[in-house]
């Protein structure tokens, strides 16, 4: 039996989204395996349109957000509104991440039969292979895009000594390009430049090559295009860099001294022992029915559409997520993952909407599934991106569009750390976008133990949110702390017939504000115990716990919902894909069926009413996915599951990245891939299978009736625990642990919770029987 993590496909792809992806951290290739003609889409991080501007925030906002809050407080919406153009930000050259280029590879079979085709993606080694006969004679072309040589590597292998005759060229529509063919080598310069979201005229430039190795044969240059003729194997290697933040683009010439074909073993080799063990960390295996090994991607969605459940399907899925997430950001990456990821589909970046980092929950989702999947290395990235371009730039946006001390960022951010409000009043002003980025550094601290980590990075991000937001939260005129004005991502409310957009104390922002004082504190309680605390870092921490205290509560509306604003007007649109409010379920646990019961009720009255009628939800993959998680935070396996259903039934491109359809509030000239989707999607599925928050690790919360037996391996709980766990029937069989250090942990399985004490580098076991409880005589 073949790795069960492998993507099959039996014919070449016809579009993107049925095409395999390839990803290192840097570049991105998307493989159609053609055979009569092959295409590799090609992407980079750093080729972005736009440029970095010091003039987003305009001279007037703080002033202007100073009356917008006194506005507000008199429900003056309508002037406040009007104020607001004062305090927007200024886009400039904001920019987009852009599609380089494609690779086009021409073969002349010359009308002879193709027969035996399929192709393949191994997540496990990150190897796509592509196999068909031509007239009864055997071709194999085999792909990698290799992290340890930053370089794309493809052989043809040739074993019958077919005859082939090869165009090889290279296209960049709707941009500025040159190529150049000589010495078997294809360059290209492209520059990132386009009108929708900056001037046309500014933007990263890109060089890249793609280097042709025979063992026989001949390669000539025709304008501008390789001709390849040979009767054996051959090899293409392709590199880029752009001029991003200084950087030199030629220094893409020397990325990989690739020349003959043991090198080109050589390479593979490290490329699949470098990705391999990341993804070999994590296993999951559901029960399946029959034999569903081996089975294309078009036969597991007809199973799936035929039997309403497919486990094999979800196997992959839960894989797929690590795998997309690992391709697109790792150790040195430069900037952290895009809303595709490191592809580009060439339909974000020519929308309003922006290939960029959103920072209202795209950008968040993309990461959350990095450390309980065990890849707390993809995580650096978007930590580096913080501290050398957010952060800095967000001191400037806090001074300048806030009047206050700290840092901040809104709603959306692009390669150079964008921080200034939006620039429309329709979704401005979200000066918590950036301490929900900033939930980050906690939650790598909590599942790594890194104290150096919690100390050198955490501590400062956090502080210095902290002194943001201990002078915006404000005792409004019935003189309970509140926040704002602030939008509620990204919803609308109606007064009377007209709709607005901001207003103070708005559900969403409070979580945020009171998961931010609540990470504070942690972190100085870590910092005492480790005797690295000052007296002033004491006597904030009790300033903060104060305020936190004192923070609007939740409220549940006479609907029973869970309130979305501090006023009762009603939501324009009652089915919006956002549900910002409720994410104190999760991605936090401040509100738990069992210490909140009330407000979990709420949450799942509001759900209710979001989702029904199911065809006028604004039904999305990252939307779907939150909901899904959602459900699994209550502890709902049925609805959590039948959520999943939807996502895989509905929002699955044939080569199952997650789509984004075009919505009422999202509008779309098509749909667009979205990597938080599929990230998304994995996350939830650890979390039906194992949830560690509050000091307790739950085991199988979440677990439908779908799944009756399965094992799960790898996956790592808060504490930096690994945790493996087998299930039959529907119940648990026993569960291992293992921890860096000597603790106490609390674990907790049908409502029973029991302590086991680890011991460091020990693997600890406990079984279903260990939760029984005795009855009293």
């Amino acid at each position: 039996m073949r790795n069960k993590n492998y993507l099959y496909a039996d014919q070449p792809a016809k579009c993107w989204q049925e095409g395999f992806p390839l990803g290192n951290g840097f570049m991105g290739v998307m493989l159609y395996g053609g055979y009569e003609l092959d295409l590799l889409d090609l992407s980079e991080a750093t080729f972005w349109s736009g440029a970095k501007s010091e003039a987003n925030n305009q001279p007037s906002a703080a002033s202007a957000w100073r009356e917008m809050r006194r506005l507000v407080e008199c429900e003056d919406y309508e002037t406040a509104s009007q104020v607001a153009e004062q305090f927007i930000g200024r886009r400039h050259n904001y920019g987009s991440n852009l599609p380089v280029g494609q690779l086009r590879i021409g073969y002349n079979y010359s009308n002879k039969k193709i027969e035996s085709y399929k192709r393949s993606l191994d997540l496990n080694t990150a190897l796509a292979v592509s196999e068909y006969s031509v007239e009864g004679k055997a071709i194999k072309t085999e792909a990698f895009l290799s992290y340890p040589k930053q370089c794309f590597c493809m052989r043809i292998f040739n074993p019958d000594k077919e005859k082939m005759a090869i165009t090889l060229e290279f296209r960049a529509d709707n941009k500025p390009f040159q190529v150049n063919a000589y010495n078997n080598t294809l360059y290209f310069d492209v520059q990132a430049r386009e009108k929708i979201h900056s001037d046309g005229k500014s933007g990263t430039t890109l060089q890249g090559y793609c280097k042709v190795i025979l063992e026989e044969g001949t390669c000539r240059e025709e304008a501008g295009q390789l001709i390849i003729d040979t009767h054996s194997d051959l090899i293409l290697c392709v590199a880029m860099c752009t001029d991003f933040n200084g950087r030199d683009p030629k220094e893409a010439l020397g990325v990989c001294k690739l020349n003959t074909f043991s090198e080109y073993e050589a390479i593979k080799q490290e490329h699949i022992k470098d990705f391999s063990k990341y993804m070999d960390r994590v296993e999951l295996t559901l029960d399946t029915e029959g034999d569903m090994n081996d089975k294309t991607l078009s036969e597991y969605l007809h199973y799936l559409e035929k039997t309403g459940k497919n486990n094999k399907l979800t196997e992959l899925l839960f894989q797929y997520g690590r795998y997309l997430l690992l391709s697109s950001s790792r150790e040195q990456s430069i900037l952290p993952t895009h809303l595709q990821g490191i592809w580009n589909d060439s339909v974000a970046c020519q929308i309003e909407w922006t290939c960029d980092m959103h920072l209202d929950i795209n950008t968040q989702m993309n990461y959350w599934l990095s450390e309980p999947g065990n890849l707390a290395e993809c995580h650096h990235p978007l930590f580096r991106w913080m501290e050398q371009c957010v952060i800095p730039s967000g001191r400037e946006s806090a001074q300048k569009s806030y009047g206050l001390s700290g840092w901040s960022a809104d709603l959306v951010s692009n390669a150079w750390g964008f921080t200034a409000p939006y620039w429309s009043n329709t979704i401005s002003p979200c000066p918590t976008s950036g301490i929900w980025m900033a939930s980050d550094y906690m939650e790598h601290y909590r599942y790594t133990q890194d104290y150096t980590f919690l100390k050198e990075h955490a501590y400062p991000v956090i502080s210095e949110a902290i002194d943001f937001f201990e002078e915006y939260v404000f005792y409004n005129k019935e003189g309970k702390l509140s926040c704002g004005p602030s939008i509620s991502p990204e919803n609308s409310f109606m007064k009377g017939d007209k709709e607005f957009f901001f207003s103070n104390g708005c559900t969403y922002e409070l979580v945020m504000i009171r998961e931010l004082f609540r990470q504070y504190e942690e972190i100085v309680n870590i910092l005492e115990a480790h005797d690295d605390l000052n007296r002033l870092d004491q006597q904030r921490r009790d300033r903060i716990k104060q305020l936190e205290k004192e923070l609007l509560p939740y409220r549940i509306l006479e609907d029973g919902t869970l309130a979305e604003w501090n006023h009762n007007y009603t939501s324009r649109d009652k089915q919006h894909r956002h549900t910002s409010h409720l994410l104190g379920v999760f991605p936090y646990s401040q509100i738990t069926p069992k210490r909140n019961p009330d407000l979990a009720k709420a949450v799942e009255y509001s759900l209710e009413k979001r989702l029904e009628p199911s065809d006028n939800w604004e039904d999305t993959g990252w939307a779907r996915a939150l909901v899904l998680l959602y459900y699994c935070r209550l502890h709902q396996p049925e609805k959590a599951y039948r959520h999943l259903y939807s996502l895989q039934s509905k929002l699955l491109n044939p080569n199952l990245m997650v789509m984004h359809p075009p919505t009422r509030g999202a509008g779309s000239f098509a749909p667009v891939y979205e990597l938080d989707g599929n990230t998304g999607c994995s996350m939830a599925i650890i979390e039906m299978l194992m949830q560690s928050h509050n000091g307790q690790i739950h085991l199988l919360p979440c677990l439908p009736k779908e799944w009756k037996r399965g094992h799960i391996k790898g996956i790592k709980a808060r504490g930096n625990i690994e945790v493996a766990m087998k299930w039959d029937k529907g119940e648990l069989i026993s569960a291992d642990f293992i921890g860096e250090s000597k603790k106490n942990i609390s674990i907790v399985y049908k409502g029973i919770e029991i302590q086991l004490n680890l011991e460091a580098g020990r693997m600890k076991t406990v079984k279903a029987s260990d939760f029984l409880v005795l009855p009293i005589h």
